[in-house]
C-alpha cells in the first residue's frame, strides 16, 4: 500500500468518524452568561472543523503629566473560531453556575445535523431536476419567460446545494451520488437558440406604417409590436421599449402575438429615429443569443406645420440660428398678418477664449399669446457665429413646440 493511499483511507476514517456521534462541549465565563454560551458554540465547532484566528497586541502608552513621564504596557489576546459547520445544528443550555462563574453546554447531534442536511441536498436536487424538466417543456410549446423562469430558478438553487453539500463533508463521507447532475447549460443554450431566432414586426394600430407618423403630442401611441417565430405568433412574451438607454415601457405580447405600446419620452422630432424592443430576460441570456441590443425598430417623425411672425432681438446669428431650429420642428417663419406672432431675445455674454475657440452664455426666452420659454445655453466655436448656432443647437425645443402648435397657422 502506497503513502498515498494510507493517507487517503486516514481521512476517510476521520471524517466516519463523526457519524452517530454526539459532540459536546462545556464551557465557563466570569463575565456573562452570553460569553459562556459563545465559548461552549466554538468549543464544539473547533471539534469539528476549525479555523482559529489569534489576535496578539502589545499596547505601550507614554503619558507626560506635571513634568513627570509615565510608561505602562497591556498586553491582550483575542481568539476568533470560525467554522464550516452552521451554529444553527448546535444547541446551547445554561448550567448552574460553579464557584461564581456562568457555565454552558452546547451539543451538536452529528446524526441529527447530516440527515436534515441530506434531505434539503434530496429536495434541492428534486426540484432542479424539475424546473429543468418544465422549462425544457415550456420552451418546446414556445412558452420563453416560462422556460427562462425556470433556469433561473434552477440556477439560484445549485449555491445553496453546493454550500450544504460543504457543510455535510466536514462530518461525513460523501460519494459520487451527492453530486448534482443536470444540463442547465445545455437549456441556456437551447433557450439562446430559440430567441436568436424570433423577429418582431411593428406598425400603427390598424397596420399604418411607422413612417411619416403624424404626431398630435409629445409621444408615440398606438405601436403595435408582434413577436414571430417559424411556427407562428409568439404570445405572452415581455418586451421593453429602451431608446438611448431610457425605459419608455413595457409590455407582454397578448392571445395574437401582439402587444400595443406607448412610447412617452420618445424622441419626437421631425425625422429618423428608431427605438429598441429588448426581451425582458436576465442579461446573462439576451447576451448568448446576442440580444443585449432587442431588435430595433426605425420611425419617422412629422409635425402638423405651424406659421408664425417671429421677432427676433440679439445677435443676427443667434436668431438666425433660432429660426433655422424652429423650422426642425415644424414652427416656420412668415409675414402674413394672419400668423400670430413672437417676440424673440438672445443675450449672449463672452465667456473669453481657449486657443482658438470662443465661449459665449446664452440666455434664450420667446413670448407671445399663450407662449412663454426661456432657456440658458452655452455657445462654444472658432468664431462668434459658429459658437451661437451651436449654443442654439443645444436647446430642447420641444416644450416651446407644444405651446407653438396651440395658436399656430396651417
Amino acid at each position: 500500500m502506497n503513502i498515498k493511499k494510507i493517507a487517503f483511507l486516514l481521512l476517510s476514517f476521520s471524517v466516519a468518524a463523526f457519524a452517530g456521534k454526539v459532540i459536546t462541549y462545556t464551557a465557563s465565563s466570569g463575565v456573562s452568561q452570553e460569553q459562556a454560551n459563545n465559548t461552549a458554540i466554538a468549543g464544539v465547532a473547533k471539534q469539528v472543523s476549525s479555523d482559529v484566528v489569534v489576535d496578539d497586541r502589545l499596547n505601550t502608552t507614554d503619558v507626560t503629566a506635571d513634568g513627570k513621564e509615565t510608561i505602562s504596557q497591556s498586553y491582550s489576546s483575542k481568539k476568533r473560531v470560525t467554522s464550516r459547520v452552521n451554529v444553527k445544528w448546535i444547541s446551547v443550555r445554561p448550567l448552574p453556575k460553579e464557584g461564581g462563574r456562568f457555565r454552558a453546554l452546547a451539543t451538536l447531534d452529528v446524526d441529527e445535523m447530516t440527515n436534515n442536511i441530506r434531505l434539503q441536498m434530496a429536495d434541492i436536487k428534486d426540484k432542479i431536476a424539475r424546473l429543468e424538466a418544465d422549462g425544457r417543456a415550456a420552451l418546446k410549446a414556445s412558452r420563453y419567460d416560462e422556460a427562462v423562469r425556470c433556469y433561473t430558478g434552477a440556477q439560484e438553487l445549485l449555491q445553496p446545494y453546493a454550500d450544504l453539500k460543504a457543510e455535510l463533508a466536514e462530518v461525513f463521507t460523501l460519494d459520487r451520488t451527492y453530486n448534482l447532475e443536470h444540463d442547465l447549460e445545455g437549456l441556456k443554450s437551447l433557450i439562446a437558440s430559440r430567441l436568436g431566432n424570433l423577429k418582431v414586426e411593428a406598425s400603427r394600430l390598424h397596420g399604418a406604417p411607422l413612417m411619416n407618423i403624424a404626431l398630435e403630442g409629445d409621444y408615440i401611441d398606438d405601436l403595435v409590436v408582434s413577436v414571430l417565430e417559424a411556427g407562428g405568433r409568439v404570445k405572452d412574451f415581455p418586451l421593453k421599449a429602451l431608446q438611448e438607454g431610457k425605459r419608455l415601457d413595457s409590455r407582454r405580447t397578448q392571445g395574437d402575438g401582439s402587444a400595443v405600446f406607448t412610447l412617452r419620452g420618445a424622441d419626437t422630432s421631425p425625422g429618423q429615429h428608431s427605438v429598441s424592443f429588448v426581451p425582458d430576460f436576465p442579461v446573462d441570456i439576451l447576451k448568448a443569443a446576442g440580444l443585449e441590443k432587442g431588435f430595433s425598430v426605425a420611425y419617422s417623425v412629422r409635425h402638423t406645420p405651424c406659421n408664425v411672425r417671429l421677432d427676433c432681438r440679439g445677435n443676427a446669428d443667434a436668431c438666425k440660428a433660432l429660426e433655422s431650429g424652429l423650422a426642425k420642428n415644424a414652427i416656420y417663419i412668415g409675414k402674413d398678418a394672419r400668423y400670430p406672432q413672437l417676440d424673440a431675445e438672445i443675450v449672449s455674454t463672452p465667456k473669453g477664449s481657449l486657443g482658438q475657440l470662443v465661449s459665449f452664455d446664452m440666455a434664450v426666452s420667446v413670448s407671445g399669446d399663450r407662449v412663454k420659454f426661456s432657456a440658458p445655453t452655452k455657445g462654444v466655436g472658432k468664431s462668434e457665429a459658429e459658437a451661437m448656432g451651436k449654443g442654439i443647437a443645444k436647446l430642447k425645443l420641444r416644450e416651446l413646440r407644444e405651446q407653438v402648435k396651440r395658436i399656430c397657422v396651417e
